[in-house]
């Protein structure tokens, strides 16, 4: 993972040669302040063009209220009105992709949970989607985006630690589990809501570490633990919360703050070795977008640390800028590909 990487990283370009260290050093502080100066004349002429188009349009894989609050912000700050459709990743990139097809895009830019570099490397080729690396965004000029988290097709803008969820008032002390392991336990047969792993790549990775640390027989224990299979994730918390179950995982803190915060009989543990649901942000081309200069203000905003923390605020997820709350064994979750994904969903027992 890159949890152990250094959180700093460096502002400006290095330029290769440049004599003495001291020489270096100030060949580099003009070069972050020629590219902070010509940033900001690219930020202002994107401002304009965004603020004449209005409006754009998002297609969103993240809890609505994570999306609805990023909107809220960001008019806040610009003038300038996202609106937004949130679906899960899956069903998300279909639609993007239909649409595409049929040249006639509604999402200028989209944030995906599952499998976004390969969607993106592919939407690239057909010419539907601009790489991050290549839309000149502000942000990236000024080196003030952690490079680590730009992929080049895409950038990585929020990671949500896998954690199981439970009811609080039907499970107390010794009995909450503490880790995967834990969750094959007598006491939760018949008492776990577990989503269809089909719906997003985000969940293949989560059961991809589960089956290298455990191997199959987990499965097969858990499959005797006669969970209850659910659509996604948000229906599953729902079912906690009403006291259907015990407890749901894989489960992302997001998803639980809202039922929380209106009262619901919720918590959470995270193991120490986990991995995520990394959402990443990509920008539809700007021949196809009906918004490209809103779009591009949005995703470049997204991008700062003010819009970063903005959009992680509440959520419980970690921002780019600060990734020193993540699980300590925390690992990138593995790309898959539909035919493991089947895979994974035939171990689980999903019909």
């Amino acid at each position: 993972g890159f949890a152990a990487t250094a959180h700093a990283e460096a502002g400006g370009a290095v330029l290769p040669g440049a004599g003495s260290p001291r020489a270096g050093a100030v060949h580099l502080a003009q070069a972050s302040k020629a590219g902070a100066a010509g940033a900001q004349a690219d930020l202002d002429a994107l401002l304009k063009a965004a603020k004449a188009e209005g409006e754009f349009t998002l297609y969103s894989s993240t809890p609505e209220g994570v999306s609805k609050k990023a909107a809220e912000a960001f008019f806040a700050k610009y003038g300038v009105k996202a609106n937004y459709l949130r679906l899960a990743s899956a069903p998300l990139q279909q639609r993007f992709s239909t649409e595409a097809e049929a040249n006639n895009i509604a999402a200028d830019a989209m944030i995906t949970l599952g499998a976004s570099v390969p969607f993106a490397e592919e939407g690239i080729k057909k010419g539907w989607i601009e790489a991050i690396s290549q839309a000149g965004l502000p942000v990236l000029k000024t080196g003030e985006f952690p490079a680590r988290f730009n992929t080049g097709p895409t950038a990585l803008i929020q990671i949500n630690p896998w954690l199981i969820a439970y009811n609080t008032e039907k499970l107390k002390g010794a009995d909450v589990p503490k880790d995967w392991s834990d969750l094959l336990h007598p006491r939760f047969k018949g008492q776990m809501i577990i989503p269809d792993t089909r719906v997003t790549d985000a969940y293949s990775g989560f059961w991809s570490l589960i089956l290298d640390k455990y191997g199959e027989n987990f499965f097969n224990q858990l499959r005797a633990q006669n969970f209850r299979q659910i659509g996604s994730g948000i229906p599953a918390m729902q079912g906690v919360a009403a006291g259907e179950a015990l407890l749901t995982f894989p489960a992302i803190s997001a998803t639980i703050q809202d039922p929380k915060s209106k009262g619901a009989p919720l918590a959470s543990v995270t193991p120490e070795r986990t991995t995520g649901s990394e959402s990443h942000i990509m920008l539809t081309a700007r021949s196809k977008a009906k918004h490209p200069a809103a779009a591009r203000l949005f995703v470049n905003w997204v991008m700062t640390q003010e819009g970063n923390m903005a959009f992680n605020k509440d959520s419980g997820a970690t921002a780019v800028y600060d990734t020193t709350g993540l699980p300590k064994q925390y690992e990138s979750p593995k790309g898959g590909t539909p035919a493991w994904r089947e895979q994974l969903a035939k171990l689980l027992g999903f019909k």
